[in-house]
């Protein structure tokens, strides 16, 4: 087995979060359902992060992300599906509708999340401001 230098082993990675960073561009430039997300991903991550303490910051924070997350795999599986067939095949369109599900599932949790915990302390701060 060839040993990998630490040169070597940082070139890789260094590799590997350029394409990532080509792909999260990619997704920005191309995907407007991808800048939705990025949107309400990150203002539940900012909002999450700003108005709660402890565990419940992490979980509100991890679950808004976890919209993206999931919204790039969507990304991922709808321009692979887009690539392999240009004609309509009922399985092409259930893989891009069962990734859309995925991102829906996540997002509806998520707003139901943010809901719970965030909106009683948006709403205190509102209320102590008038």
């Amino acid at each position: 087995m060839k040993e990998l230098s630490i040169q070597r082993v940082i070139k890789r990675v260094v590799k590997g979060i350029k394409y990532a960073l080509e792909g999260f561009q990619f997704a920005l430039k191309e995907d407007e359902h991808f800048r939705i997300n990025l949107t309400l991903s990150l203002t539940g991550v900012f909002f999450s992060l700003i108005l709660l303490s402890g565990c419940e910051r992490i979980l509100v924070a991890l679950i808004n992300y976890l919209v993206l997350v999931l919204e790039s795999v969507n990304t991922a599986i709808e321009r692979a599906v887009d690539t392999a067939t240009s004609e309509f095949h009922p399985l092409a369109k259930a893989s891009k509708d069962l990734a859309a599900t995925a991102v829906l599932l996540i997002g509806v949790f998520a707003l139901l999340i943010d809901l719970i915990y965030l909106l009683p302390k948006i709403a205190e701060i509102l209320c102590l401001k008038k």
